[in-house]
């Protein structure tokens, strides 16, 4: 049965994102566990795109925080690294922002 996608909610330590229309979510980056791996603490990403300019800065860029995704069949809390972020605006329509976070172990 499909999951239903209404009421999907992001923060970034502690703010909401604004009017989110999307955020796939890939957990499962590097191996963090085993004796003959090599540690890493990347977990994998998150590209969140919304429509409010809520978190949405540069000075963000590199700072790390929790995150927190629920709902759409998703609940998700990790700390993540901002990554970065793209502005497209459309002529005559709406402005979308597509902020990348990466995920980390602790």
């Amino acid at each position: 049965m499909a999951t239903n996608s209404t009421g999907v909610a992001v923060t970034w330590g502690g703010t909401a994102f604004v009017e989110v229309q999307g955020c796939p979510v890939v957990y499962g980056g590097g191996s963090s566990k085993g004796r003959s791996t090599v540690w890493t603490d990347d977990l994998g990403t998150i590209v969140i795109t919304c429509l409010g300019s809520t978190n949405v800065t540069k000075a963000e860029y590199g700072q790390r925080r929790q995150l927190v995704v629920s709902g759409g069949g998703v609940s998700l809390t990790e700390y993540a690294e901002y990554q970065g972020f793209t502005a497209t605006p459309e002529l005559n329509g709406v402005t979308r922002y597509t902020v990348t976070l990466r995920l980390l172990d602790g």
